[in-house]
């Protein structure tokens, strides 16, 4: 019984996740979507959002593409997931140095389709805590520290060190 329990689990995996990969909106937890509201609301407190606009307009003269992306629960142990520098944590699996599950949102500025040049924002959250990172690095949740984290992204990505 417990090989045909797994399947049905399988099933419901594999047809969550065509349902995302075809747009349509998947049943979430609630507790799932309160914590995709509670990183909305502290990417909309930061203005996340506008920066990378601001940024794309003023530097950029509107070359660049502002996306965001949100995504539920982690990806497989081969695709690359948020780093955190805290090796305190209890949610860091320790052979990746990765958060393990959790709810994630990412905002990224895409320019020069050549040299795939991206800075991105993403703002994640695993057992009860939040992470925000920019390339990759973790920085505060603090306005100050976003935005100069952001503009050393950019400089990095444009190699202006």
């Amino acid at each position: 019984m417990a090989w045909r329990d797994n399947l049905l689990e399988l099933k419901k995996d594999l047809d969550t996740a065509l349902a995302r990969t075809m747009g349509e909106p998947v049943e979430e937890d609630p507790e799932t979507e309160r914590e995709r509201e509670e990183l909305y609301q502290l990417a909309a407190s930061l203005h996340i959002a506008q920066m990378l606009v601001d940024l794309n307009e003023v530097v950029l003269g509107g070359a660049g593409k502002v996306e965001s992306t949100s995504l539920m629960d982690y990806y497989d142990d081969d695709d690359e997931v948020l780093e955190i520098a805290d090796e305190d944590a209890d949610d860091i699996d320790e052979d990746e140095g990765t958060l393990e599950e959790g709810v994630e949102i990412r905002f990224s500025l895409v320019w020069d389709d050549v040299t795939e040049c991206a800075v991105d924002v993403e703002l994640g959250k695993t057992n009860g805590r939040i992470c925000m990172l920019v390339n990759g690095e973790e920085v505060r949740q603090q306005r100050e520290v976003l935005e100069t984290a952001v503009l050393d992204a950019f400089r990095d990505e444009m190699d202006l060190e």
